[in-house]
C-alpha cells in the first residue's frame, strides 16, 4: 500500500511530481541523469574534446596522428607550472569520486533516512592537498562526516583527512584531504612580508628618530672620609655612654645598641 501510494504521488497523469523531485531527487530519472552529468562533467568534456580533435586531424599519416596526440600531452607534462596545474586538478576529480564512494560504503551512517548522500559542490587544490566542499542534506550533519574521516583518508590515497566547518552556516562543510606537509621541505618558505620590507630604505634616517649610539659613562667623584675618624659627635658620645649601662642588642650578629634610643 505504501509503495503504491508513493508511486501515485511520484507520477500524476504520467508526469513527474516537482515536489517529489525536490525532496527525493534520486527517485526521479531526470534528476538522476542530471546528477550523473554533473559528477562526470570533467570526463565528458575531455572525451568530447578528444573526439573532436581526432576528427579534425588528418588520418592519412599514422606517425603524424600519434605525434599530434602524444605531443601536446608531453608538452603539458614537461612545463612545470602546467604539470602542477594538471596534477592538482586530476586529484580534485579523483577526490570527488573516491569521497562519494567512501561515504556510500562506510560502516558509519553518512546518508539520511532516504539514502541520499551530501551534495558534492566543488573541489579545489590547496598547499597541502585538496579541499572538497559538501552540502549536507536534511537528516544528516557534519558530526557524521567527522566520524568517517578515518575512512576518507585511505579512500583518497592521502595521509590524513580533516573537517572544516563553516561558522555562518552549519550545512556547509569542507573535507581537507592532506597529501603533503610543506614544512618538511628543505626549501625555506618565503614570508609575504618580504614584499613590503624590501621596498623600505633602512639606510636613511627616519624623520623624528635618532640613531642609537653607545652610552657615555661619566665617572663619579670618589668621596673620601675625613682624616680624624676617631672624633665622634656629641650625640654619639652621649649614646655610647648611655649604652654602657644597658645590655647590648644583637641583631644578625651585629651590635645595634648605638641606633636605639
Amino acid at each position: 500500500m505504501a509503495k503504491s501510494t508513493r508511486g501515485a504521488r511520484t507520477r500524476r497523469g504520467g508526469r513527474v511530481d516537482v515536489m517529489q523531485v525536490w525532496e527525493t531527487p534520486k527517485q526521479s530519472w531526470p534528476a538522476a541523469i542530471t546528477g550523473m552529468l554533473i559528477r562526470w562533467r570533467v570526463e565528458l568534456v575531455l572525451t568530447i574534446a578528444l573526439v573532436v580533435y581526432l576528427v579534425w586531424l588528418p588520418t592519412g599519416d599514422r606517425w603524424l596522428l600519434t605525434l599530434a596526440v602524444v605531443g601536446p600531452i608531453a608538452l603539458v607534462m614537461a612545463v612545470p607550472w602546467s604539470r602542477r596545474f594538471v596534477v592538482a586538478r586530476f586529484w580534485c576529480v579523483v577526490d570527488r569520486h573516491r569521497l562519494r564512494t567512501c561515504l556510500r560504503n562506510a560502516k558509519i551512517r553518512t546518508m539520511n533516512l532516504d539514502g541520499a548522500l551530501p551534495f558534492m559542490l566543488w573541489a579545489r587544490p590547496t598547499k597541502t592537498g585538496e579541499r572538497v566542499w559538501l552540502w549536507t542534506r536534511a537528516g544528516s550533519s557534519a558530526d557524521e562526516l567527522e566520524s568517517v574521516l578515518g575512512y576518507i583518508a585511505p579512500a583518497c590515497y592521502a595521509r590524513e583527512a580533516r573537517l572544516h566547518r563553516a561558522h555562518r552556516l552549519s550545512t556547509l562543510v569542507a573535507v581537507d584531504v592532506v597529501r603533503r606537509n610543506p614544512l618538511t621541505k628543505q626549501k625555506s618558505i618565503d614570508s609575504p612580508l618580504t614584499a613590503f620590507t624590501g621596498s623600505i630604505d633602512t639606510t636613511s634616517a627616519v624623520e623624528g628618530s635618532e640613531p642609537i649610539t653607545s652610552a657615555t659613562v661619566t665617572p663619579l667623584p670618589v668621596r673620601t672620609e675625613p682624616a680624624n675618624t676617631g672624633v665622634r659627635s656629641k650625640k654619639s658620645a652621649t649614646a655610647s655612654a648611655a649604652g654602657e649601662s644597658r645590655p647590648a642588642v644583637m641583631v644578625g650578629g651585629e651590635d645595634v645598641s648605638d641606633y636605639i634610643d
